[in-house]
């Protein structure tokens, strides 16, 4: 799984940062899992199984898209039965996780970046649809985590829908803590949300180590080991802790020995920045909207 990064954030063009929040809708997809509630053991295996993809998807060179998406599709049709057999609910938290995983690989080619966004607004509609049909008491941690990432990543498009979506990302994390504290992708999520949001806002990095320890103590497959390692490792890296970070990158290596992912974080950290620093010079939309698109409050 690459970390690609979106454009400027909801969060911090209300506030007039940049460069910020919009980071999270990526990162934000890295996050491992734990069990939540409302969820059938069917659901958990596709869920525990998506999630082994993803992490498996890193050995592939970020520029093979073809074969990346040819995986996630195949993963659908492999298990077109199990997923036939989920509520409504669990098939669109299903969809969340390959929309945003397909999201994450093409959003920066050319021409893809209109469509991914396209995609993402009707997944939001289905999203908004399902909710208007069902009562708040019937909905999961995992459905109020997915609907965070895609309001995430819709959002950071347009101005409009940062004024009308961007104060419900953390309520919905929050949401879904109040129905599991230590669900560690909610956990992981918020911690991000803390990291990339200005401190007027209420963004702290302490808080965020916190979210990130919690969320690794609570990762219980190799595949959440693997994620959970990566987000703590780097916010260990600002803080100076190098040894301790390599060391959780090794141990993410230790999953998935052949991950070009965590190798290119490894030379990211030897060049001296972490990855949040690194994404935040390399994102191609921050790029497109800086030229193209200027808020109230930017400089």
């Amino acid at each position: 799984m690459r970390t690609h990064i979106k454009s400027r954030s909801a969060i911090n063009r209300i506030f007039g940062f940049k460069n910020k929040a919009a980071l999270i809708c990526i990162f934000i997809f890295l996050a491992p899992f734990s069990f939540a509630q409302e969820i059938s053991r069917n659901a958990q295996s596709l869920i525990d199984s998506f999630f082994n993809l993803r992490m498996n998807l890193s050995v592939y060179e970020e520029s093979d898209t073809e074969s990346i998406i040819a995986e996630i599709e195949r993963f659908g049709e492999s298990n077109a039965d199990k997923i036939g057999m989920l509520s409504e609910q669990e098939k669109i938290i299903l969809e969340n996780f390959s929309v945003m995983e397909k999201y994450n690989y093409l959003y920066k080619l050319p021409g893809q970046a209109k469509i991914q966004h396209e995609i993402l607004g009707s997944q939001l509609e289905k999203i908004e649809a399902f909710l208007k049909q069902n009562s708040s008491s019937q909905l999961s941690a995992y459905f109020y985590c997915t609907q965070a990432d895609v309001t995430s990543c819709y959002m950071g498009y347009s101005i409009g829908d940062v004024l009308k979506y961007g104060a419900s990302v953390k309520v919905l994390y929050e949401k879904a803590l109040g129905l599991s504290p230590e669900f560690s992708y909610a956990l992981t999520n918020i911690g991000q949300w803390y990291y990339f949001s200005p401190k007027i806002a209420g963004g702290s990095k302490k808080k965020t180590l916190s979210c990130f320890e919690k969320a690794r103590e609570n990762a219980a497959t190799e595949a959440q080991k693997y994620f959970a390692d990566i987000f703590l490792s780097q916010i260990l890296f600002e803080n100076g802790e190098s040894e301790k970070c390599r060391a959780l990158l090794d141990e993410a290596l230790s999953f998935c020995p052949e991950s070009t992912y965590v190798k290119k974080i490894i030379a990211i950290n030897q060049s001296g920045l972490s990855l949040y620093e690194y994404n935040r010079k390399k994102s191609p939309l921050d790029e497109k909207n800086a030229a193209s698109t200027e808020f109230p409050g930017q400089s």
